[in-house]
């Protein structure tokens, strides 16, 4: 399969067919998400590790973030020419398939109750950001590596943060523990920090850890109480790849 209008339907039906979690937050976790063709081609043409820059570099995460963490940034159009041939081509129609208006609107709705419910009680830092209707959105996806001793704790992510994709690519099962652990406080929380992992385990219960299998994809959006994260990965050496997509309101000027 090879067309990507025909790879982007399969996704949009995969996720579209996924049962919506409430607990903790809504999610939904998908498997088999893409064609089992293009995840292979997928997995081929992942960059080398040469090609990625430490995230905490890029200035786009707080520095508490874990420096383990590995980005390729897939909009940056300079790392993309810099690729050979085959992965340049491959990456482009990967950026085609996920960065379309009918994938947005598609996902969205299947978080409709959620997304109302944020967009009805913004916080006054919401309304002051993003104004209180006719809403803007753009788009960020990249190539993760993570490496031996990433880990993240307990987190809503940013209030910029409209939907999050992560996509787990690895090429077995080997990793199956170390996927995204998703909690609920023990306490009210009225802030969006991001915890360190001791407070993580002092303030949260983990509800669930989400299978890193090959080919599947854990979907949210942020709302006040979108904790996630990752306990630590101690892999030995073994890479952890990801695809990430999310969505961002646009700040009104």
């Amino acid at each position: 399969m090879n067309n990507i209008d025909d790879v982007r339907k399969h996704v949009m039906e995969k996720i579209e067919s996924a049962d919506l979690i409430s607990d903790p937050f809504d999610h939904k976790f998908v498997e088999n998400v893409f064609p089992d063709d293009f995840y292979q081609k997928l997995i081929t043409n992942i960059p080398e590790k040469s090609n990625y820059i430490p995230i905490v570099e890029t200035g786009s995460v707080s520095p508490m973030y874990s420096p383990e963490r590995f980005i390729f940034n897939l909009l940056d159009k300079n790392l993309i020419d810099a690729l050979d041939g085959k992965r340049k081509e491959f990456l482009n129609d990967l950026i085609k398939l996920l960065l379309s208006d009918k994938f947005f609107s598609s996902v969205t709705s299947q978080f409709s109750k959620s997304i109302d419910n944020r967009l009805a009680n913004f916080s006054e830092k919401e309304k002051e950001k993003f104004g209180t209707s006719n809403f803007r959105f753009y788009f960020r996806s990249a190539l993760v590596k993570d490496f031996t001793k990433y880990s993240l704790g307990a987190h809503t992510d940013s209030i910029a943060k409209f939907v999050t994709f992560l996509f787990y690519i690895p090429s077995d099962n080997n990793l199956q523990k170390n996927g995204t652990s998703l909690y609920k406080p023990k306490i009210e929380i009225n802030h969006d920090r991001h915890f360190k992992s001791e407070e993580t385990e002092k303030f949260f219960d983990k509800i669930k850890t989400c299978p890193f299998v090959p080919n599947s994809v854990l979907i949210f959006p942020r709302t006040s109480t979108s904790f996630h994260g990752v306990e630590e990965v101690n892999i030995e050496q073994k890479e952890r790849n990801l695809l990430l997509l999310n969505y961002f309101f646009h700040a009104v000027k």
